[in-house]
């Protein structure tokens, strides 16, 4: 019972005392009874709700770092009598990076009511927001009981898309690691080679403006890439905010150039799209921190490491 609702309590069964002492008549007894039975009576009462009472958290599911971000704490209480106050015991833990935080809230008179409370969002991170437990006091808020939390929800503090520090050629990055092949069963292609007829080549490969100044039948052999995977890898998967800011920019760049791609952090994440690209960083950002997996660059056209704010290429 809390100090001034003890007070309270104290000075009403002192008063109703005073009154049966003072009061001759068969009213005294009654009212002194009623003061000392009053708080168990609305414990009683109120005791549906308090355990009736439901407690559900919202968040926004993603949001860029910085940005304004509320945590919706939801209270549905079915039964009539109000809750006299609730105390809600928080934990919000960023999955990223391990830190975690806990926080108490006073919530008063609740019927079914919904408050929003801010989020953090100034670092990267998977935020799970969970209740630890509740403590609802009935009507008078003299009594209370405490019931276990199990409501969670998640929103994930993305990077923004920033540029590298330094200017990445793309078009050297790209076109110089390039290794083309003959295309199995010939067709269009970007690029071609030329060479000598062979048995067996179509009518419709041959350069024929070509072949009357050569003085023999030249062919358009098409080529393709043979080495087609790109790979985005960050150096060290958690190494801070600014090679996730890179990592969304690079990622949504090679997809305006129209370039699929495999990013490489805990995991292998191929990308052919924008909303893929967030995918992938989202996934990142709900595990803690760990080193890149293994992944074949064997046959790579291009491997692209962010560090930092930098990003090399091979």
């Amino acid at each position: 019972m809390p100090f001034l609702h003890l007070i309270g309590y104290l000075l009403l069964v002192g008063g109703a005392w005073l009154f049966r002492a003072s009061y001759i008549g068969w009213l005294g007894p009654y009212v002194f009874a009623a003061a000392v039975l009053l708080p168990l009576i609305v414990f009683l009462v109120s005791l549906p709700s308090m355990m009736g009472l439901q407690v559900t958290l919202l968040t926004p599911a993603r949001v860029i770092r910085g940005g304004d971000a509320r945590l919706t704490v939801d209270f549905h209480n079915p039964h009539a009598l109000p809750v006299h106050s609730v105390t809600l015991h928080l934990e919000i833990r960023n999955r990223y990076t391990g830190e975690f935080t806990r926080q108490n809230y006073i919530f008063r008179n609740l019927e079914s009511s919904r408050s929003e409370l801010p989020l953090s969002t100034k670092f990267c991170g998977e935020l799970e927001c969970r209740v630890l437990r509740y403590e609802c006091r009935d009507a008078l808020g003299v009594f209370s009981i405490r019931r276990k939390g199990s409501s969670t929800a998640r929103c994930t503090v993305m990077p923004q898309a920033v540029e590298s520090d330094q200017p990445v050629n793309f078009e050297a990055s790209l076109k110089s690691s390039t290794i083309l092949k003959p295309k199995y069963g010939g067709g269009f292609a970007e690029d071609h080679d030329l060479r000598q007829y062979r048995p067996g080549d179509s009518a419709n490969a041959i350069h024929w403006k070509l072949s009357s100044k050569m003085d023999e039948l030249i062919v358009r052999e098409p080529l393709i890439p043979e080495n087609s995977t790109i790979f985005i890898v960050l150096s060290r998967v958690g190494e801070g905010d600014r090679g996730l800011e890179v990592l969304r920019w690079l990622s949504r760049r090679l997809i305006e150039m129209d370039e699929p791609h495999v990013i490489v952090a805990d995991s292998l994440y191929p990308v052919e799209n924008e909303d893929l690209t967030d995918d992938a960083v989202a996934s990142i950002l709900s595990w803690p921190l760990r080193d890149p997996c293994g992944y074949d660059a064997r046959n790579a056209r291009c491997v692209f490491t962010i560090s930092g704010g930098e990003v090399r290429w091979q």
